[in-house]
C-alpha cells in the first residue's frame, strides 16, 4: 500500500524536476553575438571620426534592412530592398550634411573663444513647413 502512495506523485517530480533542470540550462546560455561594439567606447570628436562613426552606422542599419528582407518573397523583397538602399542613402546624405556642420564649427569655435557666439548646432532639425 505504501508503494503505490510513492509511485503515483514519482513520475510527476521527476517530469517537474525535468522541467525545471532544462529552464536552469537554457538561461544559462549567453549570447555573445550581441556584445557592445568596441567603437562605443572610443571617443573620436573629430570631423572625421564623426563622420567615420556615421557611416559605420548607416551601413549596419542598411545590413540589418537586409537582413530583414531576406524573410520576404518576390515584389516584397524586392520592395523591402529599395527602400532599405533609400534608407541608407537618406542616412548617408544626412552623414555628410552632419560632417559640413561640424566643419563649418570649427572656425566658428574659434571665433567664439574671442567673445563672439556662435550659431546653435542645427544638424537634424526638421525644416520649417511652408
Amino acid at each position: 500500500m505504501n508503494n503505490k502512495f510513492l509511485a503515483s506523485p514519482l513520475p510527476a517530480l521527476l517530469a517537474a524536476f525535468a522541467i525545471l533542470s532544462a529552464g536552469t540550462v537554457h538561461a544559462a546560455e549567453e549570447d555573445v553575438s550581441k556584445a557592445d561594439p568596441q567603437r562605443w567606447y572610443q571617443e573620436d570628436n573629430s570631423p572625421k571620426g564623426r563622420l567615420q562613426n556615421l557611416n559605420k552606422e548607416t551601413a549596419a542599419a542598411y545590413a540589418e534592412a537586409l537582413q530583414a528582407c531576406k524573410s520576404m518573397k518576390g515584389k516584397d523583397a524586392a520592395a523591402c530592398r529599395q527602400q532599405a538602399a533609400q534608407a541608407r542613402s537618406q542616412d548617408a546624405a544626412r552623414a555628410q550634411r552632419i560632417f559640413k556642420d561640424y566643419q563649418g564649427d570649427a572656425p566658428a569655435a574659434a571665433s567664439a573663444r574671442k567673445g563672439t557666439r556662435k550659431p546653435p548646432h542645427k544638424h537634424g532639425a526638421m525644416p520649417a513647413a511652408k
